[in-house]
């Protein structure tokens, strides 16, 4: 078994002692090693920085002498430091804080000493997962308990603004970034050119998300390859000889934030981040979080991964940094990012939880109850259907009873046993009334929505983790029930496959699909049914027949709300902005506003999540894509107009896919608010 790997920090003597000598390995060797402040004075004496501060100078020396002095401030603003009294300091918080709110830190050793093996002479990108705010402090703990030299960590302005942590993170090698800096001229050059000493100079590695955001909604997110092609371009210009990437997977039983993300989904504005609110919430957790979970994998050597497509003699004859990479070179680029979002999926742990939401809301869609021994039986009959597909799950079927038992109580605030061992979904105790509905990101939705809405985004969130090994199949099952469907019974493998890519070039962004690798997970996709006995060769001549099976409706659960959810954003475009032309917001809060209408009204086709805005907003640049929206840039409004007829079409198609999806629980959706 995989997890066998994995070591319990919390077990015996595992905890580090944080007053070792720190003598770490270090990812990337040099003969001379630079100080913070000295990779600092690099930057600013780089050719890249003097000849953008010729041309914004003009041969004007007091202008020259003033952008010298902004350079100094952004790179100040940016830089790392590195202070280890600071991050021994941190480290005890750290050690304090999880052993009282979790029952594990589950690390597999193995995966860090190979990584240990295999880095020391190229420089290393680590490129973790990001479902919490706390995984990259997480990250530099545990680069400290075995030993690696903790690598600078690209961070937000929003810890940077906060009073003493932003200072302290600095200290613990954080690098600050601006959310957008497309439009400052100067500091995007000051910005890359630090990232390129980083990789070219500097001896620690670096970290950052490539998915760019914390995934409020628990599943994946397609990469951006922004700070990626930044990292790398120094290995296209022929500047470093290879660079290595590790991927890492982060999971948590229950993440820190779990209220705040559903909170967000629904567009209840975020609290500012505060040193003092962190130290109160930290002082007065009292939940458990049951366990962490952390797997580094398999180092990637970018030049091996690009073999001849890496051309670096296209960049022979000028200096670096006057030239960019090609169109090319940023395709390759998007290649590797995905593989790497792949790399993390496959790692990321599968709890108890994940399954037990699925059970529930599947029997949701049903219409019916559960019991304790009816979730126990749904959760061993999906841990076998992933670990099948070669998922790492946390269950141990031979105690499936007390593991169940036991995740229940880590989310109690979600599902209970109650009476005669049914299983019970716990509503909300929640007050708008100190929330500002002004500032609602979109519509300003009723408290009796948020009471019947929240318990089903808590159940949704913890069904997304497992959206990397199940939309995709679910998605084949779903075309094959549409092309069989009025007595049919056979279709045609030729028709599914055309089916199946349709709806994966509409769902590509929600469900991270990459459209270069759409035959091999087809291939793999049917395969899998096969084997399940859901599809069945009748010939020789491509033809299959469709069998109806329980695993079916397991598979369709978790992609239910999105194809919904589409589908209702589709008709609020057709029927409130038909001629008009419309803002993201104005969008958001209109469909916002119909669809709880819609939910009160027990409209069949809609579901609770449909309210999330991370889903209306990457369905509306699915629309864009699929040329349903035109997007329209002016000065700094984006705006759309809608395509009427490509709107309807794909209106239809989705209808016909949702039509075959039940929802009978919506019935009792109104149950909360009469509470």
């Amino acid at each position: 078994d995989y997890l066998q790997q994995y070591k319990n920090l919390l077990v015996g003597n595992r905890l580090p002692n944080l007053r070792k000598k720190w003598d770490p390995l270090i990812p990337c060797r040099k003969d001379r090693y630079l100080t913070p402040e000295q990779l600092k004075q690099l930057v600013a004496r780089s050719p890249r920085i003097l000849k953008i501060l010729d041309e914004m100078s003009e041969n004007d020396k007091a202008k020259k002498k003033q952008l010298t002095l902004t350079v100094r401030q952004m790179l100040d603003e940016i830089g790392l430091a590195r202070s280890l009294p600071v991050i021994r300091w941190l480290g005890i918080c750290i050690q304090s804080t999880i052993k009282k709110i979790c029952t594990g830190v589950y690390v597999n050793e193995a995966s860090i000493e190979n990584v240990k093996r295999k880095v020391g002479s190229h420089p290393v990108l680590y490129l973790p997962s990001h479902r919490s705010y706390s995984d990259f402090i997480l990250m530099s703990y545990l680069c400290f308990t075995y030993d690696l030299e903790i690598p600078g960590i690209a961070a937000g302005m929003d810890f940077h603004g906060m009073v003493g942590m932003g200072n302290m993170l600095r200290k613990t090698g954080a690098f600050f970034m601006r959310r957008t800096f497309a439009t400052d001229k100067l500091y995007w050059y000051v910005f890359k050119e630090y990232m390129h000493s980083l990789v070219t100079a500097y001896h620690t590695g670096i970290e950052f998300f490539i998915e760019g955001t914390r995934s409020r909604s628990c599943k994946a997110l397609p990469p951006k390859i922004g700070l990626l092609s930044m990292a790398l371009e120094p290995l296209f210009m022929g500047e470093v000889p290879d660079i290595t990437i590790v991927p890492v997977s982060i999971s948590y039983d229950r993440p820190l934030e779990e209220q705040l993300f559903v909170y967000e989904l629904l567009g209840v504005p975020k609290p500012k981040e505060s040193t003092m609110g962190l130290i109160r919430s930290v002082l007065t957790i009292e939940d458990r979080y049951g366990g962490m979970y952390f797997d580094f994998g398999d180092p990637i050597s970018v030049k091996e991964y690009f073999g001849d497509s890496l051309n670096r003699f296209q960049h022979a004859l000028e200096p670096a940094h006057v030239q960019n990479l090609t169109k090319n070179e940023l395709a390759l680029i998007f290649d590797l990012a995905h593989d790497v979002v792949s790399c993390q999926q496959r790692r990321i742990v599968i709890n108890c939880f994940n399954l037990i939401a699925i059970c529930y809301s599947y029997r949701m869609y049903l219409g019916q109850g559960t019991t304790f021994d009816q979730l126990c039986e749904g959760v061993i009959i999906l841990s076998g259907l992933l670990r099948r597909q070669g998922a790492v799950v946390a269950v141990d079927p031979s105690r499936i009873r007390d593991v169940v038992k036991e995740s229940l109580r880590i989310h109690c605030n979600i599902l209970t046993i109650g009476r005669d061992e049914k299983i019970v979904l716990e509503k909300p105790r929640i007050s708008l009334r100190d929330v500002n509905r002004v500032k609602f990101k979109a519509h300003a939705l009723t408290e009796d929505t948020m009471k019947n809405t929240l318990p089903i985004f808590y159940l949704q969130i913890y069904v997304n983790p497992c959206l990397y090994w199940c939309s995709s199949v679910a998605i084949t099952i779903l075309c094959a029930q549409q092309l069989t469907a009025h007595g049919k019974r056979k279709t045609q493998l030729g028709k599914l496959k055309q089916s199946v890519e349709k709806l994966r070039l509409i769902f590509a962004n929600e469900f991270v699909f990459y459209t270069v690798r759409d035959d091999r997970d087809f291939a793999k996709d049917l395969q899998l049914l096969k084997n399940y006995n859901i599809l069945s060769d009748e010939d020789a001549q491509g033809q299959l027949s469709y069998h109806e099976s329980h695993v079916t409706g397991y598979y369709l659960t978790t992609i239910a709300p999105f194809f919904c959810c589409y589908l209702q954003l589709l008709h609020v475009i057709d029927t409130k902005f038909p001629t008009k032309s419309f803002n993201e917001k104005e969008l958001l809060a209109t469909a916002q506003e119909y669809i709880e209408k819609c939910l009160m009204s027990h409209n069949t086709l809609t579901h609770p999540y449909c309210l999330s805005l991370d889903s209306l907003s990457i369905a509306l640049g699915a629309f864009n894509n699929l040329g349903c929206v035109t997007k329209i840039k002016n000065s700094d409004l984006t705006v759309y107009t809608a395509n009427t007829e490509s709107i309807r079409e794909t209106h239809r198609l989705l209808q016909s896919y949702c039509q075959l999806l039940p929802f009978n629980y919506l019935l009792d959706y109104t149950v909360a608010s009469k509470l």
